[in-house]
């Protein structure tokens, strides 16, 4: 029994050894270098074969166990001869605190539960038994211990685990049906059941909230982008109808529309629905239908992805899902690049054919790292950025540093992109430029402000090619043509941006001794270090739960210790006289608050009765760490305007209050820009929001216009109309 629930009991007598086959792990360092741009502390990169694409999974598909020390990714790596090309896949876990690379099983879907580290998989082709017919079995892998059990048959399309770890989602077609909704109880050979009712089931659907009790469901009734009937376009996709429903799949809401993003995801916490393909914005899990859709951040993401339990970070690329990498914190609304993934594929034709690029980026669970996928070499592929307009046979840029004198490059534009060719180069420019080399589309854009990347890095060299190994099955299936270079350009690897620190722990006197409090966020914390007078006094790492005694008088701090190795800043020093025992504990007590208020007169700290009382007073919220977070203008204890501030102290968010309710939220950048303005109602109804060219108009939370520069848009029940 764990947490109390039999559900989860582990069923020792019927684990399924004989048909398992045993892992087999390798010993695999990471590459650790720094991010040539953004704002990422350093780079990892976990695989390395540009001849097979390591997958960790779709954007909203979480690859971190929850504890954070292992990497789910899916090695398309088995022999195509051996296996066939529908199968030739293999489930991988990378171990960042041992190094090792392990070869799960063969198979697909690898998804995590949220509260243990168990690991559910679709495997390939059992031949066990007279069940064995129906395809896949369905593995849960208590990674912990090594166990494996197998928990169903014949579904092989995954969603997620509930927020209980009790049912794992998912989804199936019989043979000769439609696509139907299930879940799977966690137990050893159980049976799909089948969620009653009408669901939108398909690509990118079944949203389970890993915190609460709920499923949203996509309605798929809708024309898809590219066969919209002329005018019945949205920018730039068509309306979606979404369903809130209980775990047991009744439908608890009429259905809401969003008619603009795409590519949804929850947040770590649960707290939001997150909408992609536009400013980061999200509506509220428990806000009444219709609800708003609120703006997050001052920055936009395609697709968009969790990044860290707590809800405050989220993440996500823009450019068609091929990068840059963008972090949002929602504590303040700053939003920033933490590198250029340059993750891209040429293919001839210009249509969307992202996916065996997309970098499918999502936060570790504390927000310290970001996984993600990328075709390129981000350690030593050269990158050039336009400097100036393409005069037709030369195009100036910052640099040509790392390109060869002769080659190819890669113009990113568009879905299909472009190979281009140079017969010289200058420091500042290449020259004698041929364009749409391949079938690629000589049309693409070629803009001030763009980056070419190396052809020469991305095509992999006969030399290297396996012999008998075909290229990738995701670019053999759209280029076709075998004798093209376009064939042999790198499939993906796996890498991690290290976005920020784990959070320092603190170390306070108590009656009896000294409490360690861990940090804010700690789901991924191994253990503690202690120091005295600047020295380290332990040999490794303290776990929760532990005691130490404290040698005698001195000026202590602490440092938290990932699984991954990662170390936090010092904490705050603490001096004492005397020897004392150190208590770590497991979780933050009640009775501590990394923040108190504050309130401010002319610059002079006064009560809060004094405040309250005022006609001009600012109330401050402090961090221990990070200094004042938000300031609010009261007057007569009324709120006027509130300013939430980011890391370097500048107000992100600004809201001003009407009667003391939120009438307008605005978003600007560190440099003071306005981003963009929501306005409320009386209600707390959003009535309009804008963004650059980009302005939606709404009653009562259903989206009613859209403009986007000199077009007009118009609701018409289930599709937006173009007037203009």
């Amino acid at each position: 029994m764990i947490d109390g629930r039999p559900a989860y009991r582990m069923l020792q007598s019927v684990v399924l050894v004989a048909v398992i086959a045993p892992a087999a792990s390798v010993r695999a360092d990471v590459e650790r270098f720094g991010a040539r741009d953004g704002e990422a502390i350093e780079l990892w990169r976990v695989t390395h074969d540009p001849l097979v694409r390591d997958h960790a999974e779709y954007h909203n598909t979480q690859c971190w166990s929850p504890d954070g020390r292992y990497l789910s990714y899916v090695h398309y790596a088995a022999d195509e001869r051996e296996y066939g090309a529908q199968t030739a896949a293999e489930v991988h876990l990378f171990d960042l605190l041992s190094r090792e690379d392990v070869c799960v099983d063969r198979g697909s879907g690898p998804r995590w539960a949220n509260k243990h580290n168990w690991l559910s998989y679709a495997r390939f082709h059992p031949d066990d038994g007279p069940k064995s017919a129906e395809g896949t079995q369905v593995i849960w892998l208590d990674v912990d211990t090594g166990t494996k059990t197998r928990i169903a048959y014949g579904v092989s399309y995954f969603k997620e685990t509930d927020c209980d770890d009790r049912w794992l989602y998912a989804e199936r077609v019989p043979d000769g049906g439609r696509r139907e909704a299930v879940r799977i109880p966690i137990q050893a050979d159980s049976e799909p059941e089948v969620l009653p009712g009408t669901w939108g089931v398909g690509y990118n659907s079944l949203y389970v909230n890993p915190t609460r009790p709920i499923i949203v469901s996509r309605d798929h009734n809708y024309r898809d982008y590219y066969y919209s009937p002329k005018g019945t376009r949205d920018v730039p996709f068509v309306a979606r109808h979404f369903f809130d429903h209980d775990l047991a799949g009744k439908c608890l809401s009429a259905p809401f529309p969003i008619m603009d993003g795409s590519h949804f995801a929850w947040s770590g916490d649960g707290a939001y629905f997150l909408a992609g393909n536009g400013p980061l914005r999200g509506r509220k899990w428990d806000e009444p239908l219709p609800a708003n859709i609120h703006f997050l951040a001052n920055t936009a993401v395609g697709d968009v992805c969790p990044c860290g339990f707590s809800g405050r970070w989220l993440c996500g690329s823009t450019g068609g899902g091929r990068g840059p990498l963008r972090v949002a914190d929602t504590r303040s609304g700053d939003g920033w690049v933490a590198t250029k993934t340059y993750s891209f594929l040429c293919f001839p034709g210009s249509k969307d054919n992202s996916g065996p690029y997309d970098i499918d980026a999502k936060g570790s669970p504390d927000g310290t790292k970001i996984a993600f996928v990328s075709t390129y070499d981000l350690k030593d592929g050269p990158a050039a950025q336009i400097a100036g307009e393409f005069t037709g046979d030369r195009i100036v840029v910052r640099s040509t540093q790392g390109f060869p004198a002769k080659g190819r490059l890669v113009n990113a534009a568009g879905f299909g992109g472009e190979v281009l060719s140079y017969e010289r180069k200058t420091p500042t420019s290449f020259e004698g430029i041929a364009r749409g080399l391949y079938g690629t589309d000589a049309e693409a854009r070629l803009r001030k402000g763009q980056t070419l990347t190396s052809f020469e890095t991305m095509v992999i060299a006969e030399e290297d090619r396996k012999a008998g190994l075909l290229p990738s099955k995701s670019i053999r299936s759209i280029v076709r043509d075998m004798a093209s270079p376009l064939m042999w350009q790198r499939s993906s690897d796996l890498y991690v941006a290290v976005v920020r620190l784990p959070d320092r722990p603190h170390l306070r006197r108590v009656q009896d001794g000294v409490e360690l409090i861990p940090g804010e966020n700690h789901w991924e914390i191994a253990g503690y270090h202690v120091l005295r007078d600047g020295e380290k006094i332990t040999d490794k790492p303290l776990a929760a739960g532990a005691s130490m005694k404290l040698p005698g008088g001195g000026q202590y701090r602490a440092i938290a210790v990932e699984r991954s190795g990662l170390e936090s800043e010092r904490s705050l020093p603490l001096g004492t006289q005397a020897a004392a025992t150190l208590n770590v504990l497991h979780e933050i007590p009640t009775n501590f608050s990394w923040t108190h208020e504050r309130y401010m007169i002319r610059g002079g700290e006064v009560s809060e009765e004094q405040g309250m009382r005022s006609s001009e007073v600012a109330r401050e919220t402090v961090h221990l760490h990070d200094g004042v977070i938000h300031r609010e203008w009261l007057r007569h204890g009324q709120l006027l305007r509130r300013h939430d501030l980011n890391l370097e102290g500048k107000p992100i968010r600004r809201l001003h209050y009407r009667g003391g309710k939120l009438a307008e939220r605005q978003y600007y950048d560190r440099d003071g820009g306005h981003v963009s303005t929501e306005r409320f109602d009386s209600d707390g109804f959003i009535t309009e929001s804008i963004r650059g060219r980009y302005h939606w108009w709404y009653e009562r939370g259903v989206p009613q216009r859209f403009e986007s520069g000199a077009a007009l848009f118009v609701n018409d029940g289930d599709r937006w109309i173009r007037k203009h």
